[in-house]
């Protein structure tokens, strides 16, 4: 993890900045290839004061992920909390979502799964999501928008399994993370949609 005995306010500005940037070009170029040298000559910075702040590339990752996680998290909870219903929240996520994607590399996905820090903070990260995510299906029948006859469990499962089959075959070597994610979304969003719901999903897409 990173190290706490950041004494000066240059370094602990420094120690704020460095994840920003160096998860920008993870993103852009693939974990693998930008090493931490390329990190400190981008940020004009020594490999000695980049190593005094994070150990190794594996921490920077973590915490450039970790950055990106919560202010995506507090950006939604936002827009969540301006009296919006459920699927003006969810065609936000997914249109957000939409953006992010143009401006990542795949193999950024793909070279997530080969550091175990990041991985298993995923993995903590998921059990609290999906009850998120099923509480969210539980509102979105509420308001008449979702199916109520449907186990919204095996939805969730169904998502991730779709997601995971895509990164494991590799399907964006044959097609863009947009086009996957737009036919992903157009078919199982759609199916588990009430008339109500689908009216707005269709002038959206």
């Amino acid at each position: 993890m990173q190290k706490i005995n950041v004494s000066t306010q240059y370094r602990k500005e420094l120690r704020e900045r460095i994840p920003d940037v160096a998860i920008t070009f993870f993103q852009q170029k693939g974990i693998k290839a930008v090493k931490m040298d390329d990190i400190a000559t981008i940020l004009q910075i020594s490999k000695r004061t980049l190593y005094e702040i994070y150990d190794n590339k594996e921490d920077l990752l973590l915490e450039g992920i970790r950055k990106n996680e919560e202010k995506y998290s507090r950006e939604l909870q936002a827009f969540a909390s301006e009296n919006n219903d459920v699927m003006r929240i969810i065609l936000h996520f997914y249109q957000v979502k939409f953006q992010q994607l143009g401006s990542i590399n795949p193999l950024f996905f793909t070279e997530l799964h080969r550091y175990k820090k990041v991985d298993d903070y995923f993995q903590e990260r998921a059990v609290e999501q999906k009850q998120n995510t099923i509480r969210f299906f539980h509102r979105g029948v509420e308001e008449g928008y979702f199916l109520p006859s449907l186990n919204y469990d095996i939805v969730t499962r169904l998502g991730e399994a779709s997601m995971n089959y895509v990164m494991t075959n590799k399907l964006y070597k044959e097609y863009s993370l947009q086009e996957i994610f737009r036919n992903f979304v157009s078919v199982l969003l759609r199916g588990y949609c009430t008339e109500k719901g689908q009216r707005i999903l269709d002038e959206a897409l």
